[in-house]
């Protein structure tokens, strides 16, 4: 594969990795591809890897006439290695769409707007240049290989917040990502939208307990978070993405969010409530769905959409 990669050309590796080639390396409907980029650059770790699987599925997304969201930079973010192996789109177009909708409406509020984004597990997250929130200060955090990799590719894009921050760390150190967080100028006096995609299954139920503290210590009043998550019975599934193994699942996730976060208001969603309208080119949650509460989620395998906010 080495050997093909050095003897083809842009236009000829790119109808080995997909279907339309001219869409791959032109336009992959808003999805740019740049030729100049090192598509075969690696990530280290299995955790990284699953940030350019997550972006081989939003490339796959944008390029659809129904599309939920647009990623432009999210083909060469993936890279070769991503588009070969994409995340499924079951999880990832919801969680996606679900994240965006739910930044517009923490900074929009007309009280204790939020005015920074933290991506936790930031992977190959493109929100700073593809949603125009103007007064938003934007950190990524992540383990140093993903932006190794990740720096190069964004250097000449331009942002379409008011600043973005890279944040290297390891979350597996206890309260390590929260110090190197704040010294580089996070600002917990600030209203907050966490995003955690796909890191809470990761981690095994006493770190996810310390993140979940240290997070709370640094959140203000008008935070907001959101993560995807697996009840208690289906970490017993034993999954592995890319080599990476699920570890943590919990049936009681919004009461850890009140008691060890002082996040006093919270919702966790069964997936099965959240609806793809492709038609419509919208995500919508049928409320009808009653809540994933402990009792609900006892015994069962359920994928879960976990929304806290201190207020």
């Amino acid at each position: 594969g080495r050997a093909l990669a050095t003897a083809a050309t842009p236009r000829a590796l790119a109808r080995l990795l997909c279907p339309m080639a001219a869409a791959c390396v032109v336009n992959a409907r808003g999805a740019r591809a740049d030729r100049h980029v090192d598509d075969w650059a690696r990530v280290e770790t299995s955790h990284s890897f699953t940030g350019r699987m997550c972006a081989a599925s939003r490339w796959e997304e944008s390029r659809r006439h129904d599309n939920l969201f647009v990623d432009p930079l999210s083909y060469k973010l993936a890279g070769a290695e991503g588009r070969s192996q994409p995340m499924g789109a079951w999880m990832m177009v919801p969680r996606t769409r679900f994240g965006d909708d739910l930044l517009h409406r923490a900074y929009a509020k007309e009280r204790e707007p939020c005015r920074q984004l933290v991506l936790l597990g930031a992977g190959m997250d493109a929100r700073a240049w593809r949603m125009e929130f103007p007064q938003l200060d934007v950190f990524e955090v992540d383990q140093q290989t993903t932006f190794d990799v990740k720096e190069p590719l964004v250097a000449a894009e331009r942002l379409a917040v008011r600043s973005r921050t890279v944040v290297a760390t390891e979350f597996t150190n206890r309260g390590q990502w929260a110090r190197d967080l704040k010294a580089r100028g996070f600002r917990p006096d600030v209203p907050t939208v966490w995003l955690l995609e796909g890191l809470m299954m990761y981690l095994n139920m006493d770190d996810s307990v310390s993140l979940v503290q240290e997070l709370g210590r640094l959140s203000a009043r008008g935070s907001v978070v959101f993560h995807d998550a697996i009840t208690a019975t289906y970490v017993q599934e034993r999954i592995k993405v890319a080599g990476a193994p699920f570890l943590g699942g919990s049936d009681y996730y919004g009461e850890l969010w009140r008691q060890e976060g002082g996040f006093n208001r919270y919702f966790v969603h069964d997936f099965r409530s959240l609806h793809v309208d492709r038609a419509n080119r919208q995500l919508w949650v049928d409320h009808r769905f009653p809540e994933a509460t402990p009792e609900r989620c006892a015994g069962q395998r359920l994928p879960l959409f976990v929304v806290a906010e201190k207020v």
